[in-house]
C-alpha cells in the first residue's frame, strides 16, 4: 500500500468555506466562528451597531429631532423582534423532545449507555471507564494510541522481507496519527466538558479517515498478516468506532447545551428590550419636549437602536458556532470523509510532507 503523501490525503468533495491559508484573517475567522466567547462577540457586534447609528445620525440619515422618524424606526425593530418568541419556543421544543419519553424508552437508553460503557471498558482496559466526558474521550484516544504503537511493535517483531511493506505502511500510519493523538490526550487532561476545548478536540480528531486507513492496511496485506497483527487491527478498528460514537454523542450534548443557553439569553435580552422599545415609541415625543441637549437625544436614539438589535446579535453569535460545528461534522460517519477541515485544522496527513 505504498503511496505518496498526496495520495493519502483525505478527499475534499465538500470543501469547507472557511478553509484557507494560515493568516491573521484565518485566525480571526476561527475566533468568530468557533473559539470566541459568544458574549464578547455579541458585544462587538452591538458596538458596531452603536457606531453605525452614530454615523447615520452624523450624516442626517437618522434625525433624533424628528419624533416620528425615531418612533417609526423603533416600532419596526420591535415588530421584527416578535418572531424571536417563536424562535425561543422552537429551540426549547427541540431540546425538550429529547427529554420526554416513557419509562421503557428511558430504560432502553440507560441500557444502551451501560452496554456502550462496558464495550469501551473491554476495548480500553479501563475498569470502570471515567464518568467525566473529557476523561472518557481521553481514555479512548489514549487506548487507541497504545494500540497503534502495539501494532507497530508487532509488525517490527517479524524480520522477514515479506513484511517490509506492511511495516512501512504501519509506520506511516503511526507517524501520521501519533501527533494528533498526543495533542488530543494532552489537551483533554484536566479539561471540563462544557468548555470549547473538548469540542475543539472533537472537531479536529479525524477518526473516519483513520478508520479507512486501517481498513486499507488490512485489505492490502490480507494474505500476509499474522494472527497477532490481525488482532491488533481488530482492536484498532473497534477503538476508532468507539471514538466516533463518543465524539458524535458529546457533540450532540454540547449543542443541546448551547441551544438551551441561547434560548435563555434571548429571553433575558428580549424582554427588557421590548419594554425599552415600547417606552421610546410612547414617550419619545414628550422627551423631545423637554428640550435637552442634542447630544442626549443622539445617545438615546443610538442606545435604543443598539438595544433593539441585541437579540439579533445574540442569535447570530450562537448560531454561527452551532452551524459551523454541524457543518464540520455533518459528513463524519464511519469511513466516509466528505469534507475538508476548518482553517489551520491540519489533518493527520498534513505532516506527511514535512
Amino acid at each position: 500500500m505504498t503511496s505518496t503523501p498526496e495520495d493519502r490525503d483525505p478527499p475534499a468533495s465538500q470543501p469547507d468555506p472557511l478553509v484557507g491559508e494560515e493568516s491573521r484573517l484565518d485566525e480571526l475567522l476561527h475566533w468568530v466562528y468557533l473559539h470566541g466567547n459568544r458574549g464578547v462577540l455579541s458585544a462587538l457586534l452591538l458596538a458596531g451597531v452603536f457606531g453605525a447609528s452614530l454615523l447615520l445620525i452624523r450624516v442626517d440619515l437618522i434625525t433624533p429631532a424628528e419624533a416620528g422618524d425615531v418612533t417609526a424606526l423603533s416600532a419596526a425593530l420591535v415588530g421584527g423582534m416578535l418572531p424571536f418568541i417563536t424562535v425561543v419556543l422552537a429551540i426549547n421544543q427541540l431540546i425538550l423532545s429529547e427529554e420526554f419519553g416513557t419509562t421503557g424508552a428511558f430504560f432502553e437508553r440507560l441500557e444502551a449507555s451501560r452496554e456502550f460503557r462496558r464495550t469501551v471498558e473491554d476495548h480500553t482496559g479501563y475498569q470502570p471507564s471515567p464518568v467525566e466526558p473529557a476523561a472518557f474521550l481521553r481514555s479512548l484516544i489514549e487506548a487507541k494510541r497504545r494500540t497503534a504503537r502495539g501494532l507497530q511493535n508487532v509488525c517490527h517483531s517479524f524480520g522477514s522481507d515479506s513484511n517490509l511493506e506492511l511495516r512501512a505502511d504501519v509506520d506511516d500510519y503511526v507517524d501520521l496519527t501519533a501527533p494528533k493523538d498526543d495533542d488530543a490526550v494532552e489537551t483533554l487532561e484536566g479539561t471540563t466538558f462544557g468548555t470549547f476545548t473538548v469540542i475543539g478536540v472533537i472537531l479536529h480528531y479525524n477518526d473516519p479517515w483513520q478508520l479507512q486507513e486501517v481498513r486499507q492496511i488490512r485489505a492490502h496485506h490480507r494474505f500476509r498478516i499474522s494472527d497477532a497483527v490481525d488482532r491488533q487491527l481488530d482492536r484498532l478498528e473497534d477503538l476508532l468506532r468507539d471514538i466516533h460514537v463518543t465524539r458524535q454523542y458529546f457533540k450532540t450534548v454540547y449543542m443541546q447545551q448551547e441551544l438551551a443557553d441561547l434560548s435563555k439569553i434571548l429571553l433575558y435580552v428580549g424582554f427588557p428590550t421590548l419594554l425599552g422599545g415600547a417606552f421610546i415609541i410612547i414617550s419619545y415625543g414628550n422627551l423631545l419636549a423637554l428640550a435637552l441637549h442634542p447630544y442626549v437625544y443622539v445617545l438615546v436614539v443610538s442606545t435604543t437602536i443598539t438595544a433593539l438589535f441585541s437579540p439579533f446579535a445574540v442569535l447570530l453569535a450562537y448560531v454561527l458556532r452551532i452551524a459551523t460545528i454541524a457543518r464540520r461534522t455533518a459528513a463524519d460517519f464511519g469511513p466516509f470523509v466528505l469534507q475538508e477541515q476548518l482553517p489551520s485544522e491540519d489533518l493527520e496527513t498534513s505532516d506527511a510532507g514535512e
